[in-house]
């Protein structure tokens, strides 16, 4: 069936459904059986109900969504003060009985949304002024001991009402990326330009691709001149190997003893604005490993909060003011063989209740610079704002 009319058909069915980039094109969900709004009280029994004994499982025999940032922490015994909330699900997963294979190629054309407010600009929850204010007291704790990197958060919201594949098309034309997601439900919906995979395991293989290092694209820049300005970069060779080392700690707790490797080590990979710095890190599971064990060693992701993690992870919560929903949380699939593939979420539009937001966030080391940080903020959040035009 032509791509085409399978995007137009489900988008104007009003059926929830889910689409999710794959190596050779997109996998399209839908059909749900099952919705697991998840919360803290529930989750540890939603992890038990997933796996099963058969040892030949269907293409839709798994589970797919997202855990929220905060229920992430939860898990592994962080609590939160009181935040501002907009009362979004902390998780919610799906079980498909649909799956369609798409190509690369996804177009289609939205109706007309008459919404005046659809170009409304963007309003920031913290400016330069407050941003530098924070960068600084997280400065003071670098210095003493309390952190080596943190990442600080800012949050980009306008009121609008949008068609989700829509957006997501024209994301994946002019910024395609390797977890790019789209959920579109009835009363919320999720795009996703992803680049980071946080976890991929197939039977005991697991392995993590930490992303550390941000360079704005321009017209004399190519991949190997990214390569060498990360290379002479003290500031950003400090924060990769941080993440990094942090990553094949959270592996190493779960992993045999000796079998925790970087496969490829500090490589550059292209988008649409800017150039990342990434390495693959790989190892093999202990044999009594379960689903709940992978997901608190690794989950949330260090490149997005910092390290060292639980540390870190206190001392962002109690600076943070508001929910960070959906942000640097993570979605993906959990198969009924206990197989699994979650991204870290970052590079992505939450449109609830007809309000966008959009969260980004960059490191904070003892060499950083707070007008440089607040710039990369909005570099990353640029692809996505552009949208809206």
């Amino acid at each position: 069936m032509n791509t085409i009319k399978i995007l137009n058909d489900i988008n104007s069915s009003d059926k929830p459904y889910v689409i999710y980039k794959t190596t050779k094109g997109f996998d399209l969900f839908t059909d749900f059986s099952k919705k697991i709004i998840l919360s803290n009280k529930n989750i540890i029994n939603f992890f038990k109900s997933i796996y099963s004994n058969k040892k030949k499982i269907k293409k839709t025999d798994l589970y797919i969504g997202f855990f929220g940032y905060e229920l992430l922490n939860n898990l592994i015994g962080i609590k939160f003060p009181k935040q501002k909330t907009n009362f979004f699900p902390k998780g919610i997963f799906y079980k498909p009985e649909t799956l369609v294979s798409l190509n690369e190629n996804l177009s289609f054309k939205a109706p007309l949304i008459k919404n005046k407010n659809k170009n409304k600009k963007f309003k920031i929850n913290i400016n330069r002024k407050n941003y530098t204010k924070i960068f600084n007291k997280f400065k003071k704790k670098i210095r003493q001991g309390e952190t080596y990197q943190i990442k600080i958060c800012t949050k980009y919201k306008n009121k609008s009402k949008i068609d989700p594949l829509d957006f997501f098309c024209r994301l994946s034309k002019s910024n395609l990326a390797p977890e790019a997601f789209l959920i579109k439900d009835k009363n919320y919906s999720v795009i996703s330009c992803s680049p980071e995979t946080l976890i991929e395991k197939k039977g005991r293989s697991i392995i993590t691709k930490p992303i550390a290092g941000t360079l704005k694209k321009n017209k004399s820049l190519n991949k190997s001149k990214a390569r060498q300005y990360f290379r002479k970069n003290i500031k950003e060779t400090k924060e990769h190997n941080m993440i990094v080392d942090m990553e094949r700690s959270d592996l190493s707790r779960i992993c045999v003893p000796g079998s925790v490797k970087i496969k490829k080590e500090k490589t550059v990979e292209e988008y649409k604005d800017l150039f990342h710095y990434v390495s693959l890190i790989k190892g093999k599971l202990n044999e009594k490993v379960k689903t709940i064990d992978i997901v608190k060693s690794m989950m949330p992701g260090g490149s997005v909060i910092g390290c060292p993690k639980i540390s870190t992870l206190n001392l962002l919560n109690n600076q943070e003011k508001e929910n960070r929903n959906i942000y640097t949380g993570s979605f993906g699939y959990i198969k009924f063989n206990g197989d699994m593939r979650f991204n870290i979420i970052i590079r992505s539009i939450l449109n609830f209740k007809n309000i966008s937001e959009i969260s980004v966030a960059s490191g904070v080391v003892i060499d950083s610079s707070a007008n440089q940080e607040f710039n990369e903020n909005y570099i990353k959040a640029k692809a996505l704002i552009d949208l809206f035009k």
